[in-house]
């Protein structure tokens, strides 16, 4: 019960400290600029009271905008009471101010927002609207005429003098008393290093120091100097730098031209004229200023997007298994996003200008036809698979894409790579499983055939040879055993058939009990050497059984060699005859046709 109520009061000591601050900081800004004036009846050339208070509307919610407008009221009273003689002064000027205070505040709610103002070109045409048209314009028909009807001021100087000055007022200073009633500028301030931090208040003060000799001893009128400080604070500092330089340059000026100080009094002894003059050069570098910072402060923001994306991005790729490289024109690597140690094993260092062969020696010329042809063909992508046999052994893929530049102009290509060492083993597994029997991992049927018909497409006549073997009496193996026992011996004899074999030649398995063997040479001695070899192989030791028992077995070899012109079930069916031929002639034997 306590802590709410501690926690209510805070809230109210908190609601009632915003209308305090802006009573007090109105009543001494007005009291200010009105001393400053130094006459009943005068019009300041600048008044920034409307701008602080306006700047404790926009920072509050609109329920409590009453009570602000109420302190402002009574602030403005104040400090009118205790430099003016007149009593009903203080009250329609005072109703005058709180009237544009709240069209202002109102238009830029209802628009943007404060958080907003100035933030981007479009803004500043908003803040221009409220703050430079209709607030203060409505405001100086309420000032002009209590001007006219109290002190015999001509209305239509009045009006201007007035307009000028809270339109001055209110451009010039709600940014930079937003900025400060804010945290803003303070916040700013500490987000820069040391070196910013120096290089912002010495430009600061440079700015104070040239406006100062501006409007104070120079002889001759410079006014256009100004400008040279202005504009690098802008560009040095953006948008936070311009609010503080232009409310010195207005602070400086407008009092060194109210004491008879600068160009502007040596132009004139008018004192209205002056008003005029100085009102004139602030709102031009009002209009001078104001669009430059605001495009500055809109690119700063889109810059700072397109950083925070590209962190994203790195960060996103650092931590996926994607490598995003840039080429130009030319195939040579000017960029690499990613963390490519985990695909090619190597510093992205390593392959900024460099070639493809960079990425792959075994690769480069897939990676470089991809390239090629999207560079070719612009409006599609191009895939490349290539391995890295000297790196970590792994296949990749890269997919390239034409890239343009803001012109529409192609100048280079983009590859995403990604490793699918995953996939193309269990492409290879799937392929093996196609074309290998299962049994004793020989190739089968349809593995041996795509063998075959791959060898015979640069055949010459003589250079290959086909062995066609079958196990002896091996239905009776099956019949007395079982065919458990049947494929024991099949692996067995696989096996030893494998081990007699070079690493050029095929060995498969047709079905059942019939092998075939494809020898890769010209030497028919040889073919014949090897086929011997394996039929003794097969007979001359026993097949252990799990059973402790044991078998022995024997083969029938029948082998031809290729002539020109024979096809495929041709070649085989020859050496199918020279098996048979073997198998009458009392097995365990080689038959050559």
């Amino acid at each position: 019960m306590v802590r709410g109520q501690n926690r209510f009061m805070t809230r109210i000591a908190a609601m009632a400290m915003t209308p305090l601050l802006a009573c007090f900081a109105y009543f001494v800004l007005a009291g200010g600029v009105i001393y400053l004036t130094d006459s009943q009846s005068s019009i300041a050339p600048i008044w920034p009271a409307n701008a602080v208070l306006l700047a404790f509307a926009l920072m509050r919610p609109r329920t409590q905008m009453p009570v602000i407008l109420l302190a402002g009221f009574i602030g403005n009273g104040l400090a009118n009471m205790l430099t003016r003689e007149a009593a009903t002064a203080p009250l329609l000027f005072g109703a005058s101010n709180m009237v544009e205070v709240a069209i202002a505040s109102l238009g830029l709610k209802w628009g943007d927002g404060h958080r907003r103002i100035l933030s981007e070109p479009i803004t500043v045409l908003h803040f221009l609207c409220w703050c430079g048209l209709i607030a203060p314009g409505i405001s100086a028909l309420l000032g002009a005429g209590t001007a006219w009807y109290l002190f015999g001021q001509p209305f239509v100087e009045a009006l201007g003098r007035w307009y000028w000055a809270d339109a001055l007022g209110l451009l010039i200073f709600t940014p930079f008393c937003i900025s400060l009633i804010s945290g803003d500028l303070v916040a700013g301030f500490r987000e820069k290093d040391a070196r910013e931090r120096f290089e912002f208040v010495g430009l600061l003060a440079f700015t104070a120091l040239v406006s100062w000799f501006v409007f104070f001893p120079a002889l001759l009128p410079m006014l256009f100097v100004v400008i040279v400080p202005m504009m690098l604070v802008s560009f040095r500092s953006g948008w936070l730098g311009t609010k503080v330089a232009l409310a010195i340059v207005a602070v400086i000026g407008g009092t060194a031209t109210l004491g008879g100080h600068g160009p502007i009094p040596r132009i004139t002894q008018d004192p209205d004229q002056q008003v005029y003059y100085f009102q004139v050069y602030i709102a031009t570098m009002l209009m001078i200023q104001m669009p430059v910072a605001a495009a500055l402060f809109a690119r700063q923001g889109l810059v700072d997007k397109l950083r925070e994306s590209e962190q994203a991005l790195r960060l996103l790729a650092a931590r996926s298994p994607i490598l995003l490289l840039s080429f130009d024109m030319a195939g040579k690597c000017e960029r690499v996003v990613g963390s490519n140690s985990l695909l090619l094993d190597r510093a992205s260092a390593d392959l900024i200008d460099g070639s493809f062969a960079d990425i792959s020696d075994e690769g480069q010329f897939e990676l470089r036809r991809a390239h090629n042809a999207a560079l070719e063909y612009v409006d599609q992508s191009h895939t490349a698979e290539f391995r890295t046999v000297n790196g970590n052994d792994a296949w990749y893929e890269a997919v390239f894409r034409a890239q343009f530049s803001e012109n529409e102009r192609c100048i280079g290509t983009i590859a995403t790579i990604h490793d699918v060492t995953q996939r193309k083993n269990q492409e290879l597994s799937l392929s093996r499983t196609a074309t290998t029997d299962s049994l004793t991992g020989l190739l089968n049927r349809a593995g041996f055939r795509a063998r075959l018909e791959h060898a015979l497409l640069t055949a010459r006549p003589g250079a290959l040879s086909i062995a066609m073997i079958d196990v002896d009496r091996f239905k009776l193996i099956n019949d007395n055993s079982g065919h458990r026992v049947g494929d024991i011996v099949l692996r067995e004899i696989a096996r030893r058939i494998s081990s007699q074999v070079r690493s050029s030649d095929a060995v498969g398995r047709l079905g059942g009990d019939e092998f075939v063997i494809l020898l890769d040479t010209p030497n028919w001695e040889m073919v014949q050497d090897i086929c011997g070899r394996i039929v003794t192989a097969v007979s001359t030791d026993v097949v252990g059984l799990p059973s402790g028992n044991s078998l022995r077995t024997a083969i029938s070899c029948g082998v031809t060699r290729y002539r020109a012109g024979l096809t495929i079930d041709e070649f085989i069916h020859e050496a199918d005859v020279a098996l048979y031929e073997a198998k009458r002639a009392g097995r365990n034997r080689v038959v050559a046709a």
